[in-house]
């Protein structure tokens, strides 16, 4: 018998880039599971006169998409930002649904990219703590680990990610309680990912400067309180090819960029049965992300033998 499981809906934020959103969309259509799959394509208005044509370009391709169960275009008629697009995106189609999985327009994907997902989003429905599923891992590809997926609190991720509307109804854009990070030491060291990453200075930024303005943070920081897990897959399914100067928030900087040549040919089938972060991948994890805060050589060295305080960053 075929697989006749219901699939999660995608959700594909566009801007001003044709080509990768072209690219994204080939590789999802290339997808085991896209002819099953709803695909809404969430393109943002126009925010200066030079990004007019890109995002027509964008819009007139996305009446011609095929591949998917269906295809639907909501062109915003005014720019609403990414961290708007996304949060009002994601709960118009998530309520209807249940579930969702989301992608920015510079996310190319392996094949089984759309079955992780959604077995992940079937097998933790009812673990609350589990608050969603990536196909993004910040292991590098030859990284050898006895399993295929594993959980960490990283829960913000964009870079890929699901959900179900019970958990992404506790979102909290406002982020009041945020300054518990500035009276607790302790705290803000554990949100920085022991140390390793300044999470908190982008919540700081977050919430007092008015030019920052990312949905993601605080969807970590929602998470967080909550001691919640995030699932990914051991080899990444999903590869940022936005590190060309192109993107809001992506630099021309290669560095950032993981080996991650989505090579795995084959279906995800072990999962977690220990509903957790395993010591191992918290080992992994903040060697991974010392990499990330600091990829020049001599800065990453000095990171590890002197610790840069983040947490005296107040």
């Amino acid at each position: 018998m075929g697989d006749t499981r219901k699939t999660a809906p995608v959700i594909l934020f566009t801007y001003n880039r044709p080509e990768h959103t072209k690219r994204t969309i080939e590789a999802l259509a290339a997808n085991e599971l896209a002819a099953k799959t709803d695909l809404y394509i969430y393109s943002d208005a126009a925010k200066k006169e030079a990004d007019r044509g890109k995002v027509q370009e964008i819009r007139d391709y996305a009446q011609t998409v095929t591949g998917f169960a269906k295809a639907e275009l909501r062109a915003r008629e005014t720019n609403y930002g990414l961290a708007k697009n996304i949060i009002e995106g994601v709960t118009e189609i998530v309520n209807r649904y249940g579930t969702v999985i989301v992608l920015e327009d510079d996310l190319v994907t392996n094949r089984y990219f759309l079955r992780f997902m959604n077995d992940g989003l079937a097998r933790y429905e009812s673990e609350p703590r589990v608050t969603g599923i990536t196909g993004f891992s910040h292991f590098g590809d030859g990284t050898k680990l006895p399993f295929e997926s594993y959980f960490n609190t990283l829960t913000g991720t964009s870079w890929s990610w699901a959900t179900w509307a019970d958990r992404w109804s506790c979102f909290d854009a406002e982020c009041a309680d945020w300054t518990r990070l500035v009276a607790d030491d302790g705290l803000r060291r554990r949100f920085n990912y022991d140390n390793t990453y300044n999470f908190y200075k982008i919540l700081k930024m977050q919430q007092t400067d008015e030019k920052t303005n990312s949905w993601a943070i605080r969807w970590y920081w929602t998470n967080f309180r909550k001691n919640a897990l995030i699932l990914s897959p051991t080899k990444s399914l999903v590869s940022n090819e936005g590190w060309d100067g192109s993107g809001v928030h992506c630099g021309k900087s290669k560095e950032p960029v993981f080996d991650h040549r989505l090579a795995t040919d084959r279906p995800i089938t072990e999962f977690p049965t220990e509903i957790g972060e395993l010591p191992k991948v918290h080992r992994l994890m903040k060697r991974a992300l010392r990499k990330e805060s600091e990829p020049n050589l001599l800065k990453h060295v000095y990171h590890i033998v002197f610790r840069r305080n983040y947490i005296g960053e107040k």
